[in-house]
């Protein structure tokens, strides 16, 4: 019988524990041996395989730990993800800028305890911290952020490990969105 395996590997962005077990169900993990799928993600999820075929541990083996869960970084917000955000980490303070329908950067990572600092005119391109899906902003009223409108820059220190994603009111329907990710 073919063997599945498949190995995933992660950095501090994480993998979804819940998409990995989704995954292992999916391609039938959990069954005899010979039709088991290992799920490894950078040892944060651990094995997502279970010994037996179901019902309580006995004959089948025991049912296994599930791992401690991810780095509570989701993998994409706001267009951006972890991985593919320009790496400011080393820097004090970072400047994102705006004009036209775009941030600079729009995805950007930053270390704990950062400033960042948004400049370009609020008035065009009023600044709320929260989410969008498809052009629906949702916003977070938990976010860092606070809501901008008019002035030129915001300077905002950034304290607490996640991400923080933003967009433009006036401008969500056109993509002008982005996110910072706190490490």
């Amino acid at each position: 019988m073919l063997r599945k395996v498949i190995v995933l590997q992660s950095t501090k962005t994480g993998v979804l524990p819940a998409f990995m077990l989704a995954l292992a169900t999916w391609l039938g993990c959990g069954g005899d041996d010979s039709a088991c799928l290992e799920l490894r993600a950078a040892s944060e999820i651990g094995s997502a395989c279970t010994g037996g075929t179901g019902g309580s541990a006995g004959a089948g083996g025991s049912a296994g730990s599930g791992g401690t869960g991810g780095s509570g970084m989701p993998v994409m917000v706001n267009g951006c993800g972890a991985s593919m955000a320009i790496d400011k980490r080393s820097d004090a303070i970072t400047t994102i800028t705006f004009a036209g329908i775009e941030y600079t950067p729009r995805c950007v990572r930053v270390g704990e305890g950062a400033m960042v600092v948004f400049s370009g005119d609020f008035a065009s391109h009023p600044l709320v911290g929260g989410t969008v899906n498809g052009s629906t902003g949702t916003p977070d009223n938990a976010s860092p952020l606070q809501p901008m409108s008019s002035g030129s820059e915001l300077h905002v220190s950034l304290s607490k490990v996640g991400s923080v994603p933003y967009y433009c009111t006036a401008h969500v329907g056109s993509g002008m969105m982005g996110a910072i990710f706190v490490e």
